[in-house]
């Protein structure tokens, strides 16, 4: 290639990088139920926390959007299990709750049904679930560390 030619070519190439598309992925941090719990603890919203099964129609949670462009949604859904009180999940827990898909960008949450640990904000007509596009609030299988640190937790009035 003649000196020409390589400059062109190094031209192009140059003007092809600067015009192409920011490159962008969704960062998120492992889920962690002591910051989720520290979370719920600062937050001047009620939380309970809630151990057992979340069961929904799968066909009621929107498919992602055709264009690639995130949109919050919401559905209902049950959750059945135990809730944590005094000594730990001792509390029946079974009531409707409201999942509410939260998004950034073009990311957004979902959810499918099956065991969770999960940190459920208290409002004025029932519980929400909150799913955002990053594992908070919300533990798919928990295992028995996960619970026992958050009932430790709660038993001690905070997280160390």
């Amino acid at each position: 290639m003649t000196r020409r030619g390589a400059g062109l070519a190094a031209l192009l190439a140059l003007v092809a990088v600067s015009v192409a598309p920011p490159a962008s992925a969704l960062s998120c941090m492992a889920a962690d139920v002591t910051q989720d719990f520290a979370n719920a603890a600062a937050s001047p919203d009620n939380w309970v926390v809630v151990e057992g099964a979340l069961d929904f129609d799968p066909a009621l949670a929107p498919p992602p959007a055709a264009d690639g462009q995130g949109r919050p949604a919401s559905f209902e859904a049950r959750f059945s299990g135990m809730a944590l009180a005094g000594a730990g999940f001792i509390q029946p827990f079974d009531r409707p709750v409201t999942v509410r898909l939260t998004c950034s960008a073009h990311w957004c949450g979902s959810v499918t049904p099956g065991r969770y640990l999960a940190f459920l904000k208290q409002e004025a007509h029932g519980y929400a679930l909150i799913v955002g596009p990053c594992p908070t609030f919300l533990h798919r299988d928990p295992t028995e560390a996960q619970k026992a640190t958050v009932a430790s937790c709660f038993a001690k009035g905070g997280c160390d």
